[in-house]
């Protein structure tokens, strides 16, 4: 390279300190013609624009400068010692400090501070003169826009000075006396600089900037008007902090992905059918309301309770819990409710009377619409529940979902039968083995990835699409939902894509092989048939996995039952979306340990299976409180031999 090219690229990778000048049409003193007054705005330290060096704008610039500056005073000044309104030029000085964060390759962001002399001597009338000493601490945020590919900047902003001192001598005398009431100072600043690159950081600059003021130097009466323009001839110096340089990425290639399912194929038998539902003793309201959420379909739809038409899902069951109360207090007559209203303690904090409106709202719907006496409820009320959900975790979500869950009226019943579970039957229903599926993927890729989804079909049907941010889990779970596999040996496919955060792409197709036992089937084949019976009942209080004396008394008085030396015990737990991936895959599989313990301690003949899932498969809508209590869960599903 020749000097004349070696030093050019010097130039050409230099950050620049900058203030410029903009011209404004301004007014002359008495006596004095009118001029173009030219404003002395700020340097200021920021990149320069060079096209061959773009990386240059994302740097970070500290410099200091120092400057000689012009100063014109307009005054008008009424003094004890005569009128002062001559217009005035003296010579100042100014020293300070800049810091410049790029934007973008055309527009910077930067703050200088900085001490400026303003000082000039007045003239009056009659030819006496009032010398003047003014002082300011600058402090100038502003914007700084590049011209074109050169190295000129113009910064435009505004300027506030706080004085550090003021004062005048007056004719004839050696004490100086001081400005009353000094002003802040604030002027609107523009310029134009020129930067010579001493090497690839640091570069010397010399500028030409001027400002003008909006303010007086004096508040006072008889001190103002009293405005100070000020031109600046300015040397700054600065340094610009390199970020580190990004190595080339290589083009590379597409991700590449993998995936292996657990099992070898999925088992589904119509088997008869029978689920106990758990009934949550818990009705939620909307933030600062006294009206129950619009999913308790009693409250919304007001239609008519037939126990028959409850669909075969807790989630439903529970949606109509008021009404299920409501029909067993006809049928128990002797029974009686205590209603326990309760807020969230953080924004229905400032609503005091509001627990007690939440549970006075039941009690009506169940004196209006179920005909039950007022003197069977009694109203309580606490600020906070007692056995709180997760509101007071640092994470924002928790926090959202543990507020909504204590926003709620507490059931609790004289007699158990009124909080008892709900039996539901059905004389066929697919009963599909494993009903966790698990892959396990396995992916190369050059980039982070950055989204992935599962899609599950069956003869061109979408059953289900799961979708995630990020990396997927390991292993990838999805629960075969309830009656939505098509009767027939029909293959469950699945398409497993991954994209990186270069958005290139990767998928995997699959099938698993069904293999499907009708009803007909086990008639005409002579196959042996078997009940099934599923409790989805044993729910847990929030991050517990204690079984409590309501618990033990349904698994002795439910449970147990149905359960022979020759049955098949299976034991899932779960939990809901609060806290941590870890632990609540442990919680849950502490939860299903406690119920094998305990049925295995009575039942030690039969054949016990457990499994933990947390959260990585959500039994119910998260979304919902409703969703997420029921999902703090173990489910016993127990496979009994139909004898021939």
């Amino acid at each position: 390279m020749t000097n004349d090219g070696a030093k050019l690229g010097n130039l050409r990778q230099m950050a620049s300190l900058c203030w410029g000048c903009v011209i404004l049409q301004g007014r002359s003193g008495k006596g004095i013609p009118p001029m173009r007054t030219v404003a002395i705005g700020w340097m200021v330290l920021t990149p320069v624009v060079l096209a061959q060096h773009p990386v240059l704008h994302q740097q970070t610039s500290l410099g200091f400068w120092g400057a000689l500056g012009a100063n014109f005073h307009s005054p008008d000044l009424q003094t004890a010692w005569g009128v002062y309104n001559r217009s005035a030029a003296g010579l100042g000085w100014g020293i300070g400090g800049a810091v410049v964060f790029p934007v973008s390759p055309a527009v910077g962001f930067g703050v200088r501070a900085g001490y400026e002399a303003l000082g000039a001597e007045l003239r009056s009338g009659t030819g006496s003169t009032l010398a003047s000493r003014i002082g300011a601490v600058e402090l100038f945020p502003h914007a700084l826009v590049w011209v074109g590919q050169s190295r000129f900047y113009v910064p435009v902003g505004l300027e506030l000075g706080i004085g550090t001192g003021a004062s005048v001598q007056p004719p004839g005398q050696t004490v100086w006396q001081d400005v009353p009431e000094r002003a802040l100072r604030f002027a609107i600043a523009a310029g134009v600089g020129w930067a010579f690159p001493f090497s690839r950081t640091t570069a010397l600059v010399p500028e030409v900037t001027l400002r003008v003021p909006f303010s007086d130097v004096s508040s006072a009466t008889g001190w103002k008007p009293w405005k100070v323009t000020q031109a600046r001839l300015t040397l700054g110096l600065f340094f610009g902090i390199p970020r580190p340089e990004r190595e080339e990425e290589p083009a590379g290639s597409a991700p590449t992905v993998a995936l292996t399912v657990d099992v070898p194929r999925l088992r589904v038998e119509e088997v008869r059918w029978t689920e106990y539902f758990p009934l949550l003793p818990y009705i939620f309201f909307n933030e600062a309301s006294a009206e129950p959420r619009t999913e308790y379909t009693s409250i919304a739809t007001r239609g008519e309770f037939r126990w028959e038409e409850l669909p075969m899902d807790a989630l439903g069951v529970n949606r109509s819990v008021l009404d299920i109360v409501g029909k067993r207090m006809q049928e128990y007559p002797t029974a009686r409710l205590t209603l326990t209203g309760t807020a969230d303690g953080r924004q229905e904090a400032r609503i005091p009377g509001l627990p007690r409106q939440r549970a006075e709202r039941i009690k009506e719907y169940l004196v209006t619409r179920w005909g039950i006496s007022p003197e069977r409820i009694t109203i309580v009320s606490r600020p906070y529940p007692e056995k709180p959900s997760a509101s007071r975790t640092g994470i924002p979500e928790d926090r959202r979902d543990g507020d909504e869950e204590n926003r709620r009226v507490e059931l609790t019943a004289t007699v158990p039968e009124l909080l008892m579970p709900v039996m539901l039957t059905a004389e066929s229903r697919q009963y599909v083995q494993p009903e966790v599926l698990s892959w396990q993927p396995t992916i190369s890729s050059q980039a982070p990835i950055a989204s992935w989804e599962l899609t599950l079909s069956q003869a061109g049907r979408v059953l289900d699409v799961v979708r995630g941010e990020g990396a997927p889990p390991s292993p990838l779970r999805w629960r075969v939902p309830a009656a939505v596999l098509q009767a027939g040996e029909l293959p469950l496919e699945y398409l497993f894509r991954v994209t990186d955060v270069r958005g290139r792409s990767a998928q995997v197709v699959g099938s698993l092989p069904v293999e499907y036992i009708s009803s007909f089937r086990k008639r005409t084949e002579q196959l042996p048939d078997r009940t099934v019976t599923r409790f989805s009942l044993i729910l847990f209080d929030f991050d517990s996995d204690a079984l409590t004396p309501e618990n033990q008394s349904i698994l002795e008085t439910l449970v147990l039952p149905f359960v022979q030396a020759t049955s098949t015990v299976r034991i899932a737990g779960y939990t809901d979306r609060i806290g941590q991936a870890d632990y609540n895959q442990q919680l849950s599989l502490r939860r299903a340990r406690r119920v094998r313990d305990f049925l295995a301690a009575r039942v030690p003949g039969a054949r016990y299976d457990i499994a933990g899932y947390g959260e990585s498969v959500l039994l119910f809508d998260n979304q919902s409180p409703i969703g997420r209590q029921l999902s703090r869960t173990v489910q016993i599903t127990i496979e009994t031999p139909t004898a021939p």
